[in-house]
């Protein structure tokens, strides 16, 4: 019984560290969750844009909103400030080409205030 209760344990776990994990977004860039929002990475020689939806996976208006972009750019961390572009887009643009898959950081700034971070590793 108590292997049983152990191994389900293990199995809920499992699941969700399964759901923690980044995924495809639906404009093809990396997405992640960010507190109660969908974070997608998306980025094109050195344009940084960042897509935001909700937990619905419905897009959210971005205006108002803010960014931080912390992406590793050229071996050096590079600072990126994200703008509102459109309905649900944030964009910036890198000091350089981002070459290869974007590591590092977004943080987001709603009208309120309230900051979310995601994780791209």
């Amino acid at each position: 019984m108590k292997a049983m209760l152990i191994s389900a344990g293990v199995l809920f776990a499992a699941a969700g560290f399964a759901l923690a994990h980044d995924q495809k977004g639906p404009h093809g860039g990396h997405q992640v969750d960010a507190g109660k929002m969908h974070v997608e990475l998306l980025v094109k020689d050195a344009t940084i844009d960042v897509y935001l939806a909700d937990e619905l996976a419905k897009p959210v208006d971005a205006s108002g909103y803010k960014g931080l972009a912390i992406l590793i750019v050229g071996g050096n961390a590079a600072r990126i400030p994200l703008a509102p572009v459109g309905s649900d887009k944030l964009t910036g643009t890198a000091p350089a080409e981002v070459k290869g898959e974007p590591k590092g950081a977004v943080q987001i700034t709603s009208p309120s205030g309230a900051t979310v971070q995601a994780q791209f590793d």
